[in-house]
């Protein structure tokens, strides 16, 4: 099984496992005697959560942006002090430079600005799955087995929806592409399905042993001609 098609059974099993910890969230919060402060717990919850996500993602795009001033700041340092060029041109270089670092300085504070927001929007993120914790505790005393499920079910989701998001920078476009489009069209939602021998078994289709050879070939993953779904040959 190439890298790639490893990739795409490995988002299905992540997407998977987010849609278990959904049900299991669902069932738990239904079995919960009183809803709306569930419900009010849940989205305090997901606002923490999506703040820390902002944090993140900002603070990632300061430091990528420094990553790349510092990289042009060295490639310029270098050619300044090779000499090579007109007096004019190294003028103008040094002057750029100058200007360059100066810049430096302003993303090293945002930088660092952008850390500062995380951390403490993660604080602020812990705090409020601390205090929702304890009140739905107190709120629940009798349902305490459930709450814990629960708990430990929206960590579960939250886990696994952070590895799939991992998981997606890191995969070829074009596979990603392939495979939203697939899970969104197939009745069952199932994109990925495994190639036993020569049959599908998302539909039981045997298949050519031509294209059963190219399954097992390709870096890409490729679909299933009668189903769509993409197929994964196991070692």
């Amino acid at each position: 099984m190439s890298e790639r098609t490893r990739a795409a059974l490995a988002l299905w099993r992540l997407d998977t496992e987010v849609q278990r910890a959904e049900t299991l969230v669902t069932s738990l919060t239904a079995q919960l005697g009183d809803q709306v402060k569930v419900k009010a717990a849940d989205l305090a919850i997901r606002r923490a959560n999506e703040a820390v996500a902002r944090a993140r993602s900002a603070q990632k795009d300061a430091e990528f942006t420094l990553a790349q001033l510092e990289a042009r700041i060295k490639e310029h340092d270098t050619l300044l002090w090779s000499g090579k060029g007109s007096p004019r041109d190294l003028e103008a270089l040094r002057l750029e430079l100058e200007r360059e670092r100066t810049r430096r300085v302003a993303l090293e504070e945002a930088a660092l600005a952008a850390m500062e927001v995380t951390a403490r929007a993660e604080r602020d993120a812990s705090r409020v799955e601390a205090n929702v914790a304890r009140a739905l505790a107190e709120l629940n005393a009798g349902n305490a087995t459930r709450v814990a499920d629960r708990s430990s079910a929206i960590a579960r989701r939250a886990e696994a929806a952070d590895q799939r998001q991992a998981l997606v920078a890191t995969m070829h476009p074009g596979d990603v592409a392939a495979y939203e489009r697939i899970r969104a069209r197939t009745s069952d939602g199932v994109p990925v399905a495994e190639l036993s021998g020569a049959r599908c078994e998302g539909c039981r289709t045997e298949l050519p042993s031509g294209f059963v050879q190219r399954v097992r070939r390709e870096e890409a993953p490729l679909p299933c001609p009668s189903c769509g779904r993409l197929l994964h040959a196991p070692a």
